[in-house]
This record gives structure tokens, C-alpha cells and sequence, in this order.
């Protein structure tokens, strides 16, 4: 046999091998030793967590000739045939390819003929949320009558697009994230069984990196092992995998909280020449501001903004061909986000607010002015042309408006509008709008919580291009008003979403 994938080499063949789902893995064996045997599954949860490896375990389980507590022997005839795919009566299909109607169909018919081999005939129907509405009305009638020898595993990382009939006739399952710790143990066994000397260090990373899916893990891992001589370390897991320095992540986590723009572009400037890969700085800067959000007692608001920010950013490097642009962008933003209790705020109408930043606003400027010239010089967007005349619209200011937003209308493609004033090369204009939100009723009102006095001074000359991108993209053509408002206590729930988001337990947020 040829060489075999270590993520398959390794795959769970018993209940007890599948790691980190003790209660998914209790209940499947008690069902099997009773005998009480549902019609229907459904496995979910995120990516290699163990859903196919399970139900595959299961379906061997309620065949085999010698089940052991509720595991299958693998050594009868029944578990070798369906180990080598010899036995037809366990078929696994995936729905993003087999999505059709007719595929189901297929299925219908034959679950109407008697088993050959087995006593159950199992279909494993992974990535079910696949399916199209169609087919699901197929499969929702064999579900709702099923022979008493057919049973259904259906798996998905995403249950929320099943429909609810089905749910209802399945018996669910929650596949958790894996924990570091858990993938941790399962590397340094693959490497124990392969005789490849190692360091805890290099390990914990890879478990790290994996994300809570022992499958990721893997392949990270068989990829450090082909490029490794003799002992797995863990600088050269950095340098395989293209990780950055973690001093760098320090420090630009350091300049952004620090509003220090210039230090952090930087910082950037110096991961870009060294090549490495921009989503993964992302990936790391993010789980940098995480950890600090734990241990934070004070500025947790602002910590929750970046992270927020940080994970959008991700989906603009997927999407965009200008990777570096947009990563600065969003950094100068970051810079300027604010979000906890600061002193009092500087306003529009405070005449020493030049004094008062003088030279960091000043070199800011000239950062800033940098990086339009170069966006504007190597036409990576669109600059700074414009198709028709820009509209001129009246602009007032207030100081701590009392107007309640819940009247008001939210702009609901404000980080579209955003992303478009990207596009334009004003990344002065986008940076003055970190944090701030845009209403449409009567008027276009921009309200700002955010106190660095660059964003206030920027807002306050920068209506024109807003003016002109909101024409230009949805025909808005209204007055504008400019509203400073004091900052916002901690949005709890909005901690609490992103620890949960992120499998962290916490006792108390105060």
C-alpha cells in the first residue's frame, strides 16, 4: 500500500480512540449494548472534530459479529468488509457533490430492499446542510417512515441551515471544539508511533495553530515532520508554517493600544519584507488581543472593538487582491479605536487640539499622505478620480447630542461604505471613521465615541468624500451632521459573545 495521510493514518477505528466528545462517545455506546438503535442522527459541530470518524465507528458497531462494550471488535468479517469498503450496505456520501434531488431519490428507492451482508444498512450523509430545499423534502419522507434495518448519520459543520422538520426527526448530537490540551496529547502520540523526536514546545504550537480540530492538527503536523531532519523544533515549526516573530505581535499590539500608528506600520512593513503570510499575522494579532481581553481588569471595551475588527479584517484578506493596503488600513483604524473610560474628550470646537498632539498628529499626517501617494502612484485602487461632480451638502456639528440612536435609522453597509472609501485611497478619511456610526433619515448623521483628536479633526474635513461615496454607491444626496458624543460603558454581551465564540469559560465579567 501506498503512503497513507497521517490524518487518515491516525483516524479514530474505536469510541474510546475519538478524543475530546466523552459524552457523545457515552451515549452512542449505551444505545449500541441496549440495542435502542434511533433511525436517524445528526453529528454537527466545526471542522475535524470527529463527526464522519464517529459515525463511521457507529456504523460498524451496530453490525458487528463481536461488539465489546459498545465498540466494534474489528476483526470479524462484517467490521474488515466495511474497514475496506467491500460491504455496500454502509454507503457515505457527501452532499456538497450528491446535493440533488435525485440523489436522494436514489436513496429512496433502495432503502426499501432487504440488506445483504449486515443487519443495518447505514447512509453516513456528510456536509448535510448541503443539500438543495428539494432534495431535503425527498430525504424528509424516508425520515419520517424509515425500515426498521436503515439508519441515517447525518453530519454538518452547520446545523443552522438544516431545516427544522429535519432536526426534529433526528437525534442530535454537539461535537465539541477541541481543546488545545486534548490535541496537544493526540500530536505527541502520532509522533511517538512514527519514532520522530520532538520538542513539547514545538507541539504545543501545532495545537495551537490547529484551531480545536485534531484533523488540522494533523496536517500541519505531517507537513512540519517532511521538512524536518532530525528532532521537531519549535523554530522551525515558525519558520515552515511562515508564523511571526512573537516579539513583532507584542509590539504591534503594544503600538496599537499605545495609538502609536506610525510604530505599528512599521512593524508591518518588516513582516511584508520577510514574506510572511498577511492572514496569519491576523490570526495571531487576534489571539494576542484575546489573551490580553482575559487578562485585562481595565480597557476591556477597547480590547472587544479590536478583536471585532480584527476578525472582520480576516474576510477583507480573503477577498481582496491588495492585502497589504487593506491590512495598514485597518491597522491606522485600530490605532484610533477607542472604547473605555479615557480622559475627558477632546471636541470639534477645542482650539488647542494641534498643541496638544502637535507632532504625533503631524507625523501621522505625513504617514498617512504616504500611503495615498503609493496607493495612488502604483494604481492599486481606484485614487482619487470622480465620474461627476462631487454633491455639496450642508454639514452641522453638535457636542454630546441627546438624540436617542434607537429613533434613528442605521446605515446598514457602513463597513461597505467604508471599504469603498478604501477603494478611493482616502485612508485618512476611513481612518477617522473607526468606531463611528452612520444614520440615514432626513439627514446623514455620523456619531462618533471614539476621543482621539485626529479622528475628530479628520471627520471635520473629510464630508466631501463621504459625501461623494454615498452618491456614487447608493444615490444618497442629503445634509450631514457631525455628532461627538462621551464614551460607552463595557458591552458585556458583546464580551461575553466573544469569549464564548472562542470556547473561553470565564466565572464573572464585571
Amino acid at each position: 500500500m501506498g503512503y497513507i495521510a497521517l490524518y487518515r493514518k491516525y483516524r479514530p477505528t474505536t469510541f474510546d480512540s475519538i478524543i475530546g466528545q466523552e459524552n457523545v462517545v457515552k451515549i452512542l455506546k449505551n444505545q449500541i449494548k441496549t440495542g435502542k438503535i434511533s433511525h436517524a442522527y445528526l453529528f454537527s459541530g466545526t471542522r475535524g472534530t470527529g463527526k464522519t470518524s464517529a459515525a463511521k465507528v457507529f456504523a460498524r458497531a451496530i453490525n458487528c459479529l463481536n461488539p465489546k462494550d459498545g465498540e466494534p471488535c474489528n476483526e470479524c468479517e462484517v467490521c474488515k468488509g466495511i474497514l475496506n469498503g467491500t460491504i455496500t450496505d454502509v454507503i457515505e456520501m457527501d452532499a456538497a457533490s450528491n446535493n440533488s434531488v435525485e440523489n436522494i431519490r436514489q436513496i429512496r428507492q433502495e432503502v426499501v430492499y432487504a440488506t445483504v451482508d449486515v443487519k443495518y444498512r447505514v447512509y453516513i450523509i456528510d456536509e448535510v446542510h448541503m443539500l438543495t430545499t428539494s432534495a431535503f423534502n425527498a430525504l424528509l419522507k424516508t425520515l419520517e417512515e424509515p425500515p426498521e434495518n436503515v439508519v441515517f448519520i447525518l453530519a454538518t459543520t452547520e446545523q443552522h441551515k438544516i431545516p427544522v422538520t429535519i432536526l426534529s426527526r433526528c437525534l442530535k448530537f454537539e461535537f465539541n471544539r477541541l481543546s488545545e490540551e486534548d490535541l496537544y496529547n493526540r500530536i505527541k502520540y502520532v509522533l511517538d508511533c512514527e519514532n520522530v523526536k520532538y520538542e513539547d514546545e514545538a507541539c504545543r504550537y501545532i495545537a495551537t495553530l490547529a484551531d480545536g480540530a485534531a484533523r488540522d492538527a494533523l496536517s500541519i503536523l505531517e507537513r512540519c515532520i517532511s521538512e524536518t531532519e532530525d528532532v521537531l523544533r519549535y523554530e522551525d515549526v515558525q519558520n515552515i508554517v511562515g508564523a511571526i516573530d512573537k516579539k513583532i505581535i507584542d509590539s504591534v499590539a503594544n503600538s496599537i493600544v499605545e495609538y502609536d500608528s506610525l510604530k505599528a506600520l512599521e512593524q508591518i512593513d518588516e513582516v511584508i519584507k520577510k514574506g510572511k503570510d498577511l492572514r496569519q499575522f491576523t490570526f495571531e494579532l487576534t489571539s494576542e488581543f484575546l489573551r490580553r481581553l482575559i487578562d485585562a481588569k481595565e480597557n476591556t471595551a477597547r480590547y472587544v472593538n479590536i478583536i471585532d475588527r480584527l476578525s472582520s479584517l480576516d474576510n477583507d484578506l480573503k477577498s481582496t487582491t491588495r492585502k497589504e493596503i487593506v491590512l495598514k488600513a485597518c491597522i491606522v483604524q485600530l490605532c484610533n479605536l477607542n472604547g473605555g473610560k479615557t480622559s475627558e474628550p477632546a471636541t470639534m470646537q477645542d482650539s488647542n487640539i494641534g498643541q496638544i498632539y502637535g507632532k504625533k498628529i503631524e507625523a501621522l499626517e505625513n504617514k498617512l499622505n504616504e500611503l495615498q501617494n503609493y496607493i495612488k502612484n502604483n494604481s492599486i485602487v481606484g485614487g482619487e478620480n470622480v465620474s461627476h461632480q462631487e454633491p455639496k451638502v450642508n454639514v452641522s456639528k453638535v457636542k454630546d447630542d441627546t438624540v436617542d440612536t434607537a429613533t434613528l435609522t442605521e446605515f446598514p453597509n457602513t463597513e461597505e461604505l467604508k471599504k469603498a472609501i478604501v477603494e478611493k485611497g482616502k485612508i485618512k478619511v476611513f481612518s477617522a471613521l473607526a468606531g463611528a456610526k452612520v444614520y440615514v433619515d432626513d439627514v446623514v448623521r455620523i456619531i462618533t465615541k471614539n476621543n482621539f483628536a485626529y479622528n475628530i479633526l479628520k471627520l471635520d474635513d473629510s464630508t466631501d468624500t463621504i459625501a461623494t461615496v454615498l452618491y456614487e454607491k447608493y444615490k444618497i444626496n442629503k445634509n450631514m451632521v457631525l455628532e461627538l458624543r462621551g464614551q460607552n460603558e463595557e458591552q458585556i454581551s458583546k464580551i461575553e459573545k466573544i469569549l464564548k465564540d472562542n470556547n473561553v469559560e470565564y466565572t464573572n465579567i464585571d
